[in-house]
């Protein structure tokens, strides 16, 4: 008796599972690493239906920390307008042209059944990608840290500057001088002392991916200038040219608007002064205009007569 209630429950638990089997999904796409901007296509397998009208692909939205259906709103096609999902004989394809790093995914492959409950996912797929940002240059130990084209530096000051850039990998760094045969294998350019006939010259900084070999590079001109007289500013030894960048440039950049304002508050008090006046004590000691005179005349008594027109 315990032998058919336990066959019985068996084949209840099989009946339900074979009527909410749900289909084994794959997405597949390169295992090998890809360059950014590269083109890059997903497919969706499936060992259930051969049509996939009821499948889709999804990203992961790290920010909204959920899935999204792609190409399944305007808004998201904003974002990610370079995602396109197209369905050809039978397959359904996800194509990523000019992908970028943060674009790699992870995407997924998902059915959506007639019921709700209906639902069946793929695993999680990343695209791996291999990129190297543009070159950063920092200068250390300064007043400022930006590099210029052309950095002017005196004869026997030190010059340290940083090379930076965003990479997949760990890069690789490495400093030479233009039309020489030195090389320093480091991400920081050192020179002690420098000197206006041996360091002057063009200064290359080279960064390279070790894994696919995409390199970067930036360069900017030192010149050495002769040693000139040092002003003791604030206990600090500052250059003549040091005190003309940091402090009478923009000293000057503010006093001429002011010199400006004054200039003109003056020559419009200047013209208000050349405007003429009448005294009030003269005015009291003219008489009244007759008919027939030209001008009024001075007169020491009271006035008894009308003003005649």
């Amino acid at each position: 008796m315990k032998c058919v209630g336990i066959l019985a429950l068996v084949a209840l638990f099989c009946v339900v599972s074979a009527q909410y089997d749900f289909p084994q999904i794959q997405i597949a796409g390169p295992l090998s690493p890809v360059d950014e901007g590269e083109d890059v296509t997903l497919e969706c397998l499936s060992d259930f239906d051969s049509d996939l009208e009821h499948y889709t692909f999804q990203k992961y939205s790290k920010w909204m920390k959920t899935w999204f259906d792609v190409g399944a709103g305007h808004y998201f096609r904003c974002w990610y307008y370079n995602l396109n999902v197209s369905r050809e004989d039978g397959r359904l394809l996800l194509h990523l042209s000019d992908i970028t790093e943060w674009q790699s995914g992870p995407y997924r492959c998902v059915y959506y059944g007639n019921e709700s409950r209906e639902f069946s996912a793929s695993n999680n797929f990343s695209v791996p990608v291999y990129y190297l940002r543009d070159i950063y240059l920092e200068r250390l130990k300064g007043w400022s840290t930006t590099v210029p084209d052309i950095v002017y530096v005196e004869e026997g000051d030190d010059v340290q500057i940083k090379c930076s850039v965003s990479s997949s990998q760990q890069p690789i760094y490495e400093w030479n001088l233009e039309n020489s045969d030195w090389i320093l294998p480091s991400d920081t350019l050192v020179l002690k002392k420098v000197s206006q006939v041996v360091d002057s010259g063009k200064y290359t900084c080279k960064a390279f991916n070790p894994e696919n070999k995409l390199s970067k590079e930036k360069s900017f001109e030192l010149l050495v200038a002769p040693k000139s007289a040092e002003v003791k500013f604030g206990g600090l030894g500052l250059a003549q040219n040091e005190i003309l960048l940091y402090f009478i440039a923009p000293a000057l950049t503010l006093l001429l608007p002011l010199l400006f304002l004054i200039i003109i508050i003056i020559r419009k008090r200047r013209s208000q002064m050349r405007k003429p006046q009448i005294s009030l004590i003269d005015s009291e000691k003219r008489s009244p205009i007759y008919k027939g005179s030209a001008e009024s005349v001075y007169t020491n008594t009271a006035d008894t007569q009308p003003l005649v027109m």
